[in-house]
């Protein structure tokens, strides 16, 4: 069982975000990864103790809060991590200052659009009604616990406090994905991979129903040098899915091989 995460809050300035940094002991890929890197998780304005969302107007406000925490962090050329939201993030740092990423990783990120295979519509959605589109394997601990949550939205008022602020959370952190990916999760980052100069890996799930491997592909195809990486038997939350052969996969690139 894990130990509770250890983090420190980080304010950015008058007017601007604060931020919750992680750097200990979470669940899945992370705690993995942490014993071969120094790893800094931080949660984007909605989650936790981070705030400041109303300070972000558009998605180069949220890249550039991206790179307010690099500095505030005092990370030179990191080698950056991003899943998902995260690495559509990662993919636009890299591009939009190409010399300040020293290695990057993309785990199955959102960003690009093609009709034949749209991204799903989570915010259509429920939360169990997700799993299915998260998740290959549904009995795994992580898409049980999230499967978990349907009992929340019952009429009863019986929850506890905990399962109330869970729930809050759960919406400030909906609240935030969608303002930066609805209604379709493409703000032009296609045009910008070529910009990268990073060493790159794109990671994806052969079984992702959430965004479907063809983006791998493509994603291997724009960015220059790109590797990817398939990953058996997994959906499209990798890294709590699939966790060692997941961090294994970032590691090996990680050491340049």
């Amino acid at each position: 069982m894990s130990a509770p995460p250890r983090s420190r809050v980080i304010p950015l300035g008058a007017g601007r975000p604060t931020v919750e940094v992680l750097d200990a002991a979470w669940d899945g890929a992370l705690p993995l990864l942490a014993r071969e890197y120094h790893v800094y998780a931080p949660l984007l304005p909605g989650f936790r103790q981070s705030t400041g969302l109303e300070q972000l107007d558009d998605q180069l406000d949220l890249v550039l809060h991206c790179f307010d925490v690099m500095e505030a962090l005092d990370l030179q050329r990191p080698y950056v991590l991003g899943e998902s939201m995260g690495g559509w993030m990662a993919a636009e740092m890299a591009a939009l200052r190409p010399r300040d990423i020293g290695r990057l990783a993309l785990a199955a990120p959102v960003g690009l659009w093609r009709d034949e295979a749209p991204v799903a519509d989570m915010f259509g959605m429920m939360p169990h009604e997700l799993v299915p589109y998260l998740f290959h394997d549904q009995s795994c601990p992580a898409a049980q616990g999230l499967q978990a949550v349907t009992t929340l939205f019952s009429e009863k008022d019986d929850r506890t406090q905990d399962q109330v602020e869970f729930l809050i959370s759960l919406v400030r952190g909906f609240r935030t994905a969608a303002k930066f990916l609805f209604p379709i999760p493409e703000n032009g980052l296609e045009k910008r991979l070529p910009r990268i100069e990073a060493p790159t890996l794109v990671v994806w799930g052969t079984e992702d129903r959430f965004v479907a491997p063809l983006y791998a592909r493509l994603f291997g195809e724009k960015i220059p040098r790109a590797r990817v990486h398939m990953i058996e038997n997994a959906g499209h939350l990798l890294g709590l899915e699939r966790p060692e052969p997941y961090a294994e996969a970032i590691v090996r690139f990680g050491r340049g091989s």
